[in-house]
């Protein structure tokens, strides 16, 4: 069976194409670089739900809060470039089998999701939580995780004196007036973990209920929200103020 798509539900892959391109088109995504997972389950609609799996892939830890939620999830080693010309070429949709122990690929391709899906779904996980505190449905809390490289902010990064949460986010708040209007919360640094590793999940998921945004020391960002292209424009408007920073140093200012 082919995945059937509805209207919203295409509208949210055409989303997922666009950003896929930006970053493509902006060079944060070199070779395989970045990757996505977006809770689609609110635009899945009944025609989908009952799509006989094409492979079940088992956990490394469990999830039950997001049981039977439904993800567009990019696939491993998918180019972004691709990504944008045919999302679901190098992308599917799983779905988290019961209890939360293993997924379901469901469409449209036997593909093995990005490497990085363990700690996507960590923190997923946190957003169930914070939903299901609030007596909300887990896909309508936060929805996207979204990684990339910005050049600028990765290189940010190497400047010691910028190598805490506190120092970053004062930094890139002065050098632009409009980061604050677009990440409020500020921007969380993250220390040097091995990338894909769960080490790295771990350590993000610590800070992942008082922020949406990370920087990932020589590594990138990590956005989180409800609406990729929101998302997108944050972590934008993030690398403009590394940008500008860079220029001001490049200036001896």
């Amino acid at each position: 069976m082919i995945l059937k798509y509805n209207g919203p539900l295409q509208m949210q892959i055409n989303d997922i194409a666009q950003v896929a391109d930006y970053m493509w088109q902006k060079g944060w995504a070199e070779r395989n670089a970045g990757n996505i997972t977006v809770n689609v389950t609110e635009f899945i609609g009944e025609e989908n739900k009952n799509l006989p799996a094409i492979t079940r892939i088992p956990l490394y830890h469990t999830v039950p809060e997001l049981a039977g939620q439904y993800y567009y999830v990019t696939s491993a080693g998918s180019r972004m470039r691709d990504i944008a010309r045919n999302p679901m070429d190098q992308g599917i949709i799983t779905r988290v089998a019961a209890e939360g122990k293993s997924i379901d690929i469901l469409a449209d391709k036997d593909l093995h999701p990005t490497i990085e899906l363990p700690s996507h779904l960590l923190m997923h996980q946190v957003f169930a939580q914070e939903a299901i505190q609030q007596g909300s449905p887990v896909s309508a809390g936060r929805r996207v995780v979204f990684h990339t490289h910005p050049t600028e902010l990765i290189a940010l990064s190497h400047i010691k004196e910028l190598q805490n949460t506190r120092a970053i986010t004062d930094t890139l708040y002065e050098m632009h007036s409009e980061v604050k209007i677009c990440v409020p919360r500020g921007l969380a640094w993250v220390p040097y973990e091995m990338p894909g590793s769960m080490e790295l999940a771990r350590a993000s998921i610590k800070d992942l209920k008082d922020f949406r945004f990370m920087l990932w020391e020589r590594h990138g960002v990590l956005g989180t929200g409800t609406n990729i292209l929101e998302v997108f424009d944050a972590v934008d408007t993030l690398n403009k103020a590394a940008k500008i920073y860079l220029y001001v140093r490049l200036l001896g200012k």
